[in-house]
């Protein structure tokens, strides 16, 4: 798949930057973030806005993947003139404005779907101000890179906030840094100081893939523990947490400020890991589709019930005749369940041959396979399609859902299973789930890592929203365990 450096190197090989000591950059390291951070759910025809752009390589990222309009804030001449000449391909859908973030967000007057801040938070004393003016022009999404304290000095994990005097900045025309008085807010400390601004975390911690070439920030060095940085997303809600100053100002009925329920204080800090456990990206190829049947028992909840609640759909509500296409089938267990039930208009769509070669059929051969990255209209209009654990792994998630709703005859359903964003709460549970199935901790790790920038989960909230955009009728749930969540939509 194309990158969008691919045409443009010159975001991270001008003047000194793939030599600098402290940061080093090269092409896989503005990937790998970038791929972490950004999914079609808060990139497509979004307004954003990049404080502290440096060269423009965020600008360059989102307009390539289809975002509306980029705008750019750089204190430093060097790099917001650099990165005009860098975006001008793009014209009227950038705008980079040269000066002090303090000063654009006191003078700015517009709003922006999603405000990214890469590097930034560390160097403001101010961080509190800073994030109250952001949280008032940011209308969907914040996402915010930072560095963890120090684990000599306190843990990390704690909602802490740690002032240092050798707080680093990388200087535009030298091939040095600068080094002064910054801060280090903790993750926890963030989602607590940005949830009295009406902001929650979406899901988890955000942990790119391991970059190899340079110094993974993200993981920390193997020789030195130093600058261990992280990447959060928050997403825009109705309730804010009130803080004691509010309380006191403007006292609720109940003066007993509540507790932030399930929040962990001491957490032991664990050691980033150094090494990756998976250079290699997931494929279904012959050894995943030689043993798929345990595979997805043992990583998908509920994968039996959600393909007896598929039949259940099909009985209530399709005669026998009635054609039915399975997306991402793999191997036709749920036409093999299908045929079993005496539908014979049976279609399945995959695009691993590995998987197509070994899938179910009848002796006369009466289930037709295909092999697409797209969605196949030709045997349609379909009166059911079923979806389950397939469009996760695809990017352009809202063309494909788009193409299965023209797909259908007026009336007909589509069952549709998605991981979704998971909580940090949420996944130690789907780990306990994978650890009773008998998975190794080990094979834990590494899966999560192969599946890095091939499995991209999406909120939740987005497939209710997107489904009845697209023209549904009806958006239900069937079925939900541990972030796999079946749909049920009617056209």
């Amino acid at each position: 798949m194309k990158s969008p450096y691919d045409d443009y190197p010159e975001f991270y090989t001008p003047d000194h930057r793939p030599q600098r000591l402290l940061s080093p950059a090269n092409k896989e390291q503005l990937e790998k973030p970038h791929a972490a951070m950004f999914a079609e759910w808060n990139i497509r025809d979004k307004t954003v806005l990049d404080l502290g752009s440096c060269l423009g390589a965020t600008g360059q990222w989102v307009l390539f993947h289809g975002a509306r309009h980029y705008t750019g804030v750089e204190a430093q001449t060097a790099y917001a003139e650099q990165s005009r000449r860098l975006l001008g391909h793009y014209s009227d859908r950038v705008r980079i404005e040269q000066g002090a973030i303090e000063d654009f967000l006191d003078e700015n007057r517009d709003e922006f779907d999603v405000v990214v801040m890469l590097g930034v938070i560390d160097a403001f004393l101010n961080y509190h101000d800073l994030l109250a003016k952001v949280a008032r022009i940011c209308k969907e999404t914040l996402i915010i890179e930072g560095v963890h304290p120090y684990p000599n000095v306190c843990n990390p994990k704690a909602p802490i906030v740690e002032i240092t005097t050798e707080q680093s900045m990388v200087v535009a025309d030298a091939e040095q840094h600068v080094q002064g008085i910054g801060v280090r807010i903790s993750p926890s400390a963030l989602s607590i100081v940005l949830g009295t601004m009406g902001f929650e975390s979406v899901g988890r911690p955000t942990m790119p893939k391991h970059i190899k070439g340079v110094i993974d920030h993200f993981r920390g060095d193997p020789s030195e523990t130093y600058s261990v940085r992280y990447i959060e997303s928050f997403r825009k809600v109705d309730s804010i947490c009130r803080g004691l100053t509010d309380e006191l100002v403007h006292p609720t009925e109940d003066a007993k400020i509540e507790a932030w329920a399930g929040f962990e204080k001491h957490r032991l800090f664990v050691e980033p890991k150094t090494q990756a456990l998976s250079d290699k990206k997931w494929l279904f190829d012959q050894t995943v589709a030689d043993n798929f049947p345990a595979e997805a028992r043992q990583n998908i909840p509920d994968y039996g019930r959600v393909l007896d609640v598929c039949i259940e759909v099909a009985d209530m509500f399709l005669d026998k005749d009635a054609p039915v296409i399975d997306v991402g089938c793999a191997l036709g267990e749920a036409l093999k369940r299908l045929y079993a039930h005496g539908y014979r208009r049976l279609y399945g769509v995959d695009n691993s041959r590995d998987m197509l070669e070994r899938a179910f059929n009848t002796t006369d051969r009466e289930v037709t396979y295909i092999r697409s990255d797209r969605f196949p209209p030709e045997h349609g209009p379909y009166r059911l399609v079923t979806a389950n654990w397939t469009l996760h792994f695809i990017k352009e998630r809202e063309d494909y859902l788009r193409d299965i709703h023209a797909g259908l005859e007026d009336g007909g359903f589509l069952v549709l299973t998605e991981k979704v964003m998971l909580s940090s709460m949420m996944d130690r549970l789907y780990r306990q789930f994978k650890s009773d199935a008998g998975l190794s901790q080990e094979y834990v790790d590494y899966k999560e890592e192969a599946l890095k920038d091939v499995l991209v989960p999406y909120p939740l909230d987005w497939y209710l929203v997107k489904l009845r955009q697209i023209g549904f009728r009806s958006v239900e749930i069937l079925n939900a365990r541990l972030s796999f969540v079946t749909f049920l939509a009617r056209k």
